[in-house]
């Protein structure tokens, strides 16, 4: 393997080689990872406002609080450079599955902070209409993607977990 050295070999009765080798491995890039405050269920709260979610996997925070386009919550996950990156939209299955209805005041983990009632996901349709998820019932729904301050529409950031 390159970049690895050879140091030691042997031939074992079974036929086998046995090598052992030298070298550092790269598993991929580490984030940093915070303080945890709280924890709701398999969700943990970190101080720098990363959500994990222990079952899944995946990561999450929750956008400005405020009502946003879905061009406007686009462009906030884009930029977002939390903790090394890595950040998208989630998808329309990621958001029906942080919905637990009875949970909380909007039917998901109290740990990612919003007023809002629908989150933008990535998933568009045609050109002018992008899919939302509503926090109230669970439900999908449709909404222009260039109407400028959607009532009650959130970002949020999802990404695949680094360090558990």
């Amino acid at each position: 393997l390159p970049g690895f050295q050879i140091m030691d070999m042997g031939y074992s009765p079974d036929g086998t080689y046995q090598v052992v080798l030298a070298g550092k491995v790269t598993a991929g890039e580490k984030k940093s990872r915070s303080r945890e405050l709280a924890r709701d269920g398999f969700f943990v709260l970190y101080e720098n406002r990363v959500v994990k979610d222990a079952i899944t996997g995946l990561e999450w925070v929750a956008g400005p609080d405020k009502d946003m386009s879905w061009n406007e919550a686009k462009a906030w996950v884009q930029s977002l450079n939390l903790d090394g990156g890595d950040w998208r939209m989630p998808t329309m299955d990621e958001l029906k599955g942080l919905y637990k209805e009875g949970k909380g005041e909007r039917n998901m983990t109290p740990l990612l902070r919003t007023t809002g009632t629908w989150v933008w996901s990535d998933e568009t349709t045609r050109s002018s209409l992008a899919w939302a998820f509503c926090l109230h019932d669970g439900g999908p729904g449709t909404w222009l993607i260039s109407e400028d301050g959607s009532h009650g529409h959130r970002a949020f950031a999802v990404r695949s977990g680094g360090n558990g």
